[in-house]
């Protein structure tokens, strides 16, 4: 059995909803984001990091959300979700995963975080400056590739979805998804229509 650590709201979700859609029967292991718990000797033996997501098969343990898409995707379904990496198909879905758990998720969260989320004594306003500099241009490099298409890669749905719907959501809650970026807003809504990613926002 799988036990998926998790935050609501937290990165960690996708995660479930990686595991909903290819059907992994899961043991749901439900932490609270910065809280002491996290930090406990017993957590970080599971995430040297104290963050999520992690997961636990059997006593076997892997965090961060690329490794961990990468392994049960190869493991419990038909691997379609990345497509073959020699591939251009395959090589494109790591280009974006790569892009959404890097510049893009790291850029809405820091603005995130930095402005609401953190205690005061932990913000740092410069943070939030710079993303806001940079948000707009990487919102702009999907916002193109999405053109006259319903997912990244095209009419396929694939894991670069998944880490894309995450950073996209954030920037929709900061406003630099709206109406002025359709596409990016009706990918959003396109994939918040999913019934594996409505079962994993549930959670």
């Amino acid at each position: 059995m799988v036990t998926i650590y998790h935050s609501p709201l937290s990165r960690s979700v996708r995660v479930l909803w990686l595991a909903e859609e290819i059907g992994l029967a899961y043991q749901l292991e439900t932490i609270e984001m910065f809280s002491a718990e996290m930090q406990r000797p017993e957590f970080l033996a599971v995430h040297p990091q104290g963050k999520v997501p992690a997961i636990d098969e059997d006593g076997f343990i892997l965090w961060e959300t690329s490794a961990i898409f990468d392994y049960l995707i190869t493991k419990y379904s038909d691997g379609s979700l990345i497509p073959p990496r020699d591939t251009a198909s395959g090589a494109k879905a790591v280009q974006w995963m790569t892009f959404a758990e890097g510049a893009l998720a790291v850029t809405m969260g820091e603005i995130a975080a930095h402005s609401a989320y953190l205690p005061d004594s932990r913000r740092i306003p410069a943070l939030v400056d710079r993303g806001n500099e940079l948000a707009p241009q990487l919102i702009d490099i999907v916002e193109k590739a999405l053109a006259d298409q319903s997912y990244i890669l095209g009419e396929m749905f694939t894991a670069a979805d998944i880490m894309l719907a995450f950073a996209l959501n954030i920037a929709r809650y900061l406003d630099f998804v709206n109406e002025s970026t359709p596409n990016c807003l009706t990918y959003c809504q396109r994939l918040e229509q999913r019934p594996a990613y409505l079962r994993a926002y549930e959670q």
